[in-house]
């Protein structure tokens, strides 16, 4: 969305804060967004580092080399860091319950006039989701409430959690999604978005960077992930690492090959 972390900054501090048309909004200085990529700092942060989710995730093995670099990043930088994730054991099912209710809300009217033209997996989607009973959906939002409390515990002793944004490089365009993963095949799993809806689903600030290449100059994204309403110390600590390994002039190798 930005080029920078000062740009995505002040995107922010544009669209936050209280709006009576959506009931989640809630009251943010927005100059504070923007302070806080002004004076980057890690110093001190005590930052949980997981390529994995604790282990509930398959990862490229270049994915994890890279992100195990922005680890180093961080140390050096000043950050106190530890290799340690939250139990996350039940996202692929509140993953499962929650998403197939989403796509009920946003694309089940579709379905009867524009099937035909929608997205395989969209469609997929939301046919699992008009398959959910009342119960499956009561029993999302109590492991999601559950998750809560468990991820809540975890960061009241830490400031950040990083992970990579994604398990895998960038695939082609022409495939929906990755065919396979350290050479072994994968299916249409939604294993592949656990790294970030582990997040989104409770509502956490998080931002994604980039952090380095793979050997094809494949980009490879990192996360960070603050505590409830920690907008800002996400930022800081985007912008620190920013400043440590800047990324803006930079051009993918991938692209230099095509020119």
């Amino acid at each position: 969305m930005a080029r920078t972390v000062g740009d995505a900054a002040l995107m922010l501090s544009v669209m936050a804060g209280l709006d009576d048309r959506s009931p989640i909004s809630y009251a943010v200085d927005s100059r504070e967004l923007v302070k806080a990529t002004r004076a980057p700092s890690l110093k001190g942060s005590r930052v949980a580092s997981t390529s994995d989710l604790g282990g509930l995730m398959t990862i490229d093995d270049e994915v994890r080399t890279v992100f195990e670099r922005a680890v180093s990043v961080f140390r050096s930088a000043g950050a106190r860091v530890e290799t340690a994730c939250p139990d996350l054991s039940d996202v692929p099912e509140i993953v499962r319950l929650t998403r197939g209710l989403l796509m009920v809300a946003r694309h089940a009217d579709k379905l009867p006039e524009h099937r035909a033209v929608l997205q395989e997996g969209l469609v997929e989607n939301t046919e699992q989701g008009l398959a959910l009973t009342s119960r499956d959906v009561a029993r999302g939002e109590l492991l999601r409430t559950r998750l809560w409390q468990r991820v809540r515990e975890f960061l009241a002793t830490r400031d950040l959690l990083i992970t990579p944004t994604s398990a895998t490089p960038p695939f082609p365009i022409e495939q929906a999604h990755a065919l396979e993963i350290n050479g072994r095949p994968v299916g249409r799993i939604l294993q592949r978005s656990y790294l970030t809806y582990a997040f989104s689903v409770l509502g956490l600030p998080a931002i994604s960077i980039p952090c380095g290449f793979t050997s094809q100059g494949l980009p490879v994204g990192l996360q960070i992930v603050g505590r409830r309403r920690g907008e800002a110390a996400v930022l800081r600590a985007a912008a620190a690492f920013e400043a440590a390994q800047p990324w803006a002039a930079h051009v993918p190798p991938i692209v230099r090959r095509a020119r």
